[in-house]
């Protein structure tokens, strides 16, 4: 985040909860190209112009150019909600970013701005409960437990998610490691501890999967998220 951007997010109304992680809104100063890491979610984007986007959730980083004055405000949704949400496979969206009205319509987009609206389409969003507890067991489990745990087959698992998400279970599963190594270094844990409490094997395993994710080798993008390098 560059040091000119205002930046802030907060937890939604309790009703939303179930279908939205946190609203954020940015507030870009200089023009740049901003690095988004993929980290499991997909995302309503709301600009000051009145246009909606939808950003499904990826598993490769975005990197789009923000002009200078842009003002961001998001919904982001959970994971197990976006298949519910936009009423298209999860997949169709992966690694995209679309105009609302082209995946829920020109006059629903229209009214996504409309607050009374918008928040009648998130109380009534009904994610999986079985793609929620899925989620959780892969923070734990190898992938070939989860479905043993499920009693389901792991191709049936992988189309599960596919279908509700937009990504499969071991990808699924890179993307949250990754975001839990990007929490610790920044919080300043050194790289190889951060590294290791992630989940990384070794060494080969954290640059191949980072640089894979992020564009840049594990010391690269540490370094560039230290707060004043942008």
């Amino acid at each position: 985040m560059n040091e000119s951007d205002i930046y802030a997010e907060w937890e939604p109304p309790t009703g939303w909860r179930h279908a939205v992680a946190c609203l954020w809104e940015q507030r870009v100063g200089a023009a740049r190209v901003q690095r988004v890491l993929p980290d499991g979610h997909a995302d309503l984007l709301f600009y000051g112009s009145g246009e909606v986007e939808i950003v499904g959730v990826a598993d490769t980083v975005a990197l789009p150019a923000l002009a200078a004055g842009t003002v961001l405000r998001g919904v982001r949704l959970r994971p197990e909600a976006v298949g519910a949400a936009l009423r298209i496979p999860g997949f169709a969206l992966r690694n995209l970013t679309m105009a609302a009205e082209d995946v829920l319509g020109a006059r629903s987009a229209r009214r996504l701005g409309d607050p009374d609206f918008l928040d009648r389409w998130v109380r009534g969003i009904e994610p999986d409960g079985r793609v929620d507890a899925t989620l959780r067991l892969l923070g734990a489990y190898r992938v070939e437990d989860v479905a043993d745990l499920l009693n389901v087959s792991s191709r049936h698992l992988r189309r599960m998610l596919l279908e509700a998400v937009g990504l499969g279970p071991k990808a699924y599963q890179q993307v949250m490691r990754l975001q839990r190594f990007v929490t610790a270094t920044d919080g300043g844990a050194p790289l190889a501890l951060a590294a290791a409490d992630a989940g990384y094997a070794d060494q080969p395993h954290l640059t191949r999967e980072v640089k894979r994710l992020s564009g840049l080798t594990p010391a690269c993008l540490v370094n560039e998220r230290r707060p004043g390098r942008n």
